[in-house]
């Protein structure tokens, strides 16, 4: 076993995020791979704690000690999530004004109507805000015309409770928003037999249970995690195995309250404590380092992908190809949304940081000519 520092970047945890994007996609195509029977929902708590991990690391002295204000780290949050989901948006909405042109229903869940422009448009506005809509049009009821959007959302809002105390709670209160999230998500398993649930206005309670409890267990275990890593060639695949097998074994509807509590409230932070403290091999890394590059653009295009897909070659959907289709489906989304990633939003976001810098030192040369007293 090699010692080495803790890095600027976890390349483990990129991995651990790829792969559960790539379980999202595969849930979502049920077109090509029918309907899921796999806990690949649990990916969206994953998500959670390893963004309060992340977001404990690269903003959580800053905004504890007020180097950084609740504001500046908000909107640093929207400019990293909105381009891509621009993208994204945009998408949906020209995926659905093309279907009420052509005189079509939406193809989407039990709705099977044509929806009207008035809808469409109140959606893409609400989209836009990343607010919910009061009607869905999308997957499963989701309240976003891109439907992964939820999740965006609850966590935008956890974010700001973070930004505002969270960042300087100490280890009891946090515990104590751990404990009550806890209890929510065991309610809720129980009445609804899963956690698939936070998508819905009804579900809206267990949503914010599951973001609370997740991304507060990341930050308390980026508190405690040990400094040195060690290089542990086996564990790290091991750990990229088992996200892997969790999300993708079929469960009985008898024992899912039970699966889906054990990984919440434990399997995801025991995983995150372990990859944390170690550091994969080459190849790991590299395919981490890709996983984790394209993970985002993965989880807030697939859905439109998805949709043009399916709507431009429904012979891909027959059962003699459909599972062929799928696969190349999924390999194609993870590749374009490396590229999109890497020549598109990489380069936004240097700009975007620039501008940013800009600003805060102009803030700050303004404020220095000010009056004493002012």
């Amino acid at each position: 076993m090699t010692q080495i520092d803790a890095p600027q970047r976890f390349v483990l945890l990129d991995g651990v995020r790829g792969i559960a994007a790539v379980a999202i996609v595969h849930r979502h195509a049920e077109a090509f791979f029918g309907r899921p029977e796999a806990s690949s929902y649990l990916a969206v708590d994953l998500f959670f704690a390893l963004s309060g991990f992340v977001l404990a690391h690269a903003y959580g002295e800053k905004l504890a000690g007020r180097s950084a204000t609740p504001f500046a780290f908000m909107k640093a949050r929207f400019l990293r999530l909105y381009p891509l989901y621009a993208i994204a948006l945009l998408s949906m909405a020209l995926f659905f004004a093309t279907l009420y042109y052509l005189d079509l229903p939406t193809p989407i869940d039990d709705l099977h109507r044509k929806i009207s422009l008035a809808e469409l448009a109140f959606a893409l506005l609400t989209g836009v805000m990343f607010l919910p809509a009061p009607f869905t049009l999308t997957p499963n009821g989701a309240l976003f015309l891109i439907s992964p959007a939820w999740s965006l959302f609850n966590e935008l809002v956890v974010n700001l409770a973070y930004a505002i105390k969270g960042a300087r709670a100490g280890t009891k209160g946090i515990a104590v928003v751990l404990a009550a999230s806890a209890v929510v998500l065991i309610f809720a398993a129980f009445h609804s037999g899963k956690l698939h649930l936070g998508f819905r206005w009804h579900e809206m309670y267990a949503g914010m249970g599951r973001v609370l409890f997740s991304f507060f267990a990341g930050v308390l275990i980026y508190r405690y995690r040990r400094v040195a890593m060690e290089v542990r060639l086996l564990l790290a695949t091991l750990c990229l195995i088992i996200v892997g097998c969790v999300l993708s074994v079929p469960i009985e509807d008898d024992i899912r309250p039970y699966y889906d509590l054990l990984f919440v409230l434990l399997g995801w932070p025991l995983l995150l404590s372990i990859c944390c403290a170690i550091a994969p091999g080459p190849w790991v890394a590299r395919l981490s380092d890709f996983l984790g590059t394209a993970s985002y653009a993965v989880y807030v295009l697939h859905i439109p992908l998805l949709a043009w897909t399916v709507f431009l070659f429904p012979a891909l959907t027959e059962p003699e190809f459909a599972i062929y289709a799928g696969s190349v489906f999924i390999v194609v989304t993870v590749l374009l949304s490396w590229s999109l990633t890497v020549y598109f939003d990489q380069p936004v976001q240097k700009r975007l940081k620039r501008w940013l810098k800009a600003g805060a030192s102009g803030d700050k040369a303004k404020a220095s000519s000010l009056p004493e007293g002012v």
